[in-house]
């Protein structure tokens, strides 16, 4: 009997110490070349003036591609979101304001996976860990400045209020905004860190073990992820 308690407090801590090792390693490998946007307060957000002209974001023709990696390992991961809605505001040719809603529930993997795999990770994707799409259905994205900046392809600076589950943060990053008589065109990249939405493994009341496993999760799959943005708005 006290043979079997020994190996089985063996295993356990056997198994902790792994798990612990583990996040170390997928923690220092996370925090080594981030490039990851820097998330802070949430801004005021830009309103549009009395002489602005107003543009309907096209759902139909806009997109936004996700991407995700692991840090530790190899492998990725690629997918759409839908837009809902949004409208872009204009003043003099220059875009000034805007926003722009994402349906959370219609993440989906362009991964060449079965459907099986697809739907699993889907569902991982939808679920509490990540997104809680269930009870945050909608992300959404609100201007709060738009600074004109040539980068080689990108024209301007955007920054605006990411809301993602429950949190709000400002992020700034490069885009490429044109206008013309047909419209509002704004494509752009940009990476941010999931942890500054709350979005990880972590939960309240852990045994070291646990906490370490969950640790390990976060490290695993990066704390980033990468939006691409091709927002098309007509009159």
């Amino acid at each position: 009997m006290l043979l079997k308690q020994y190996i089985f407090a063996a295993y356990i801590m056997k198994k902790t110490i792994f798990y612990i090792s583990v996040a170390a390693i997928a923690m220092a490998m996370a925090s080594c070349g981030s490039k990851a946007t820097e998330a802070t307060d949430a801004d005021s957000v830009a309103q549009a003036g009395k002489g602005a002209v107003t543009y309907k974001v096209e759902t139909s023709k806009s997109t936004v591609k996700w991407h995700g990696s692991k840090a530790v390992g190899m492998g990725e991961h690629n997918g759409t979101i839908n837009i809902s809605s949004g409208t872009l505001h204009a003043e003099s040719g220059v875009l000034t304001s805007g926003s722009f809603e994402l349906d959370m529930k219609s993440i989906a993997v362009t991964d060449e996976l079965d459907e099986k795999s697809k739907g699993m990770l889907i569902g991982h994707l939808q679920s509490d860990e990540f997104f809680n799409v269930e009870k945050f259905a909608t992300a959404k994205f609100e201007i709060s400045k738009v600074e004109a900046k040539a980068d080689g392809e990108n024209t301007h600076v955007i920054t605006g209020n990411l809301t993602i589950r429950d949190s709000v943060k400002s992020i700034s990053f490069p885009a490429n905004v044109s206008i013309n008589d047909l419209g509002i065109v704004a494509k752009a990249k940009v990476t941010i860190n999931r942890l500054d939405w709350g979005i990880n493994y972590d939960k309240e009341k852990m045994s070291l073990s646990e906490a370490a496993q969950q640790t390990a999760k976060n490290g695993i799959v990066s704390n980033e992820i990468g939006f691409e943005l091709n927002i098309q708005a007509i009159q």
